[in-house]
């Protein structure tokens, strides 16, 4: 008895030694900075220093970031307390998203252990999600949304705990699920109707009281009441700003936001019907279009995987599971696809509530498919993640290194300019916000001194220029070298040095 207990602390180890090593494998510079996560560092260096945010807010429940989109707050704030011990530096930057990610594996791994009731299927779900594609990309750099489905995990977490164990659990789980109202805009159509719907069956299955049903509402509503006003005086256009203490509601006047949902849509039939296109292309072909989501060889969760998908769910209806854990997936998964629908033309990073139901419903298709034979079921998976690995590190990184929303070169810029510490280095990129934040972010990560110039009209022979590839042509560079590092996102940039 003590050699299984033995044993399975053993595997347990092991595995997760496989999941911490694959994401701090030439972690955290490995891949080049992206703008978003540029435009988070810089607000939470900015939260870190003055308790306001870039644009001079105090403790905002919600970033204005480009000031015509946005960004949601609880990774910033991560990232506030990760500068503030650590200093800025992309180890602070990124430390957030990977600790979430590693806490969410334990979390999967307990969850499934106490759905099934088997430390052996357990084991085999951690290992899944361990060695899965878009969790372990998600882990190596930090967006604000993909904070979303972490938070959602350990809310459902949770909310089984309370449902089958100690009510305390349930009251824990409405804080999660408040404090996941923080970590992406699409929340907002998701966690209040999981449990309207939840509530709803549990009171009906007497799971819970009235009582306890009140307790858990009060407990949701003080966390995300603050951005529920938000919501509010932004979608009444109430223009006007909210101190609530230190915290600060905001009314973003030329946030666009709205225009990537179906019902703000000026031909909503029409587009409705390139959402479901979109959403079905993700969920079966596990691409997008944008490397730094995933690959198309290999997809999210490995393309092999939609057979499983398929195969659990078509048991679960056919049979009418009834364990209570199981339940709460599909319940997650349908509302997933709700949200699919109304996020138009979806993508990966934006859908990604969805990839845990997948994750879990590859696990229960393994388990009919496979039943007692789980070491088929490593061997075939373990093959794919070698396969993906040797591909990540071998091309694939530099293909997100080249995307649009990355440095493309622009690292590779800085370290050219790291040599030159007695320079001044003007930057004219006219008021491009995002490649003025994404400056500043490497200043602070390499300590250079980029001065701000909208208009250069004579060369100082003494300093350095990072010059837009089309006003190169106004400005006599004759004397000058020109060292081209790649494209960000609004075109060509050039470095000038004096010859």
């Amino acid at each position: 008895m003590n050699y299984i207990k033995v044993k399975y602390k053993i595997l347990f180890i092991v595995v997760f030694l496989i999941a911490v090593i694959t994401r701090v494998i030439l972690w955290p510079t490995l891949l080049e900075a992206n703008i978003d996560e540029a435009m988070t560092a810089i607000n939470a260096s900015s939260i870190t220093d003055t308790g306001k945010d870039m644009y001079g807010v105090s403790f905002p429940v919600y970033l204005e970031t480009w000031k015509y989109g946005g960004q949601s707050v609880m990774l910033a704030y991560l990232t506030a307390f990760c500068i503030k011990l650590f200093g800025m530096s992309m180890f602070s930057v990124r430390l957030p998203m990977l600790l979430v990610s590693l806490i969410s594996i334990i979390v999967f791994y307990d969850f499934t252990k106490r759905i099934f009731k088997d430390k052996k299927i357990a084991l085999l779900a951690m290992f899944l999600l361990s060695i899965t594609p878009w969790h372990i990309l998600q882990s190596k750099w930090s967006i604000d949304c993909n904070m979303f489905p972490h938070f959602a995990l350990f809310s459902m977490y949770f909310l089984y705990r309370g449902i089958t164990e100690k009510k305390l659990y349930l009251y824990i789980s409405m804080i999660f699920f408040g404090l996941s109202m923080y970590t992406y805009g699409v929340s907002i159509y998701f966690v209040p109707l999981f449990l309207l719907i939840s509530a709803i069956y549990l009171l009906i299955k007497k799971k819970i009281n009235i009582k306890e049903l009140i307790i858990c509402i009060l407990i949701y509503m003080l966390i995300f009441t603050p951005l529920f006003i938000m919501y509010l005086i932004n979608f009444l256009k109430i223009d006007k700003q909210i101190n609530l203490g230190i915290f600060t509601i905001t009314y973003f006047s030329e946030q666009t936001r709205t225009n990537d949902m179906l019902l703000f849509s000026s031909n909503i039939l029409s587009q409705l019907l390139k959402n479901i296109i979109s959403l079905l292309s993700i969920i079966f072909l596990q691409y997008d279009n944008l490397p730094w989501n995933a690959t198309s060889i290999f997809g999210t969760t490995y393309h092999i995987s939609i057979i499983f998908i398929i195969i659990s769910l078509i048991n679960y209806f056919r049979k009418k599971e009834n364990n209570i854990g199981i339940k709460l997936f599909v319940l997650w998964f349908i509302l997933s696809l709700f949200v699919g629908i109304f996020i138009n033309e979806t993508n990966i990073n934006r859908l990604n509530i969805i990839w845990y139901p997948l994750i879990f419903f590859t696990l229960y298709g393994l388990l009919i498919c496979f039943k007692n034979k789980q070491t088929l079921i490593i061997i075939l998976y373990a093959i794919l993640f070698i396969s993906y690995n040797i591909f990540f590190y071998t091309s694939y990184y530099k293909e997100i290194n080249r995307s649009v929303c990355f440095g493309n070169g622009l690292k590779e810029g800085y370290e050219f300019l790291s040599n030159y510490n007695n320079s001044k280095y003007y930057l004219n990129f006219d008021n491009t916000i995002q490649f003025k934040t994404y400056i500043k972010f490497h200043n602070e990560i390499f300590n250079q001194n980029v001065l701000e110039k909208t208009s250069i009209e004579e060369l100082d022979k003494d300093s350095i220029y990072i010059i837009k590839s089309s006003d190169i042509d106004k400005i006599n560079v004759s004397g000058f070298t020109k060292i081209i590092y790649g494209e960000y996102i609004y075109g060509e940039y050039i470095i000038l040095k004096s010859h």
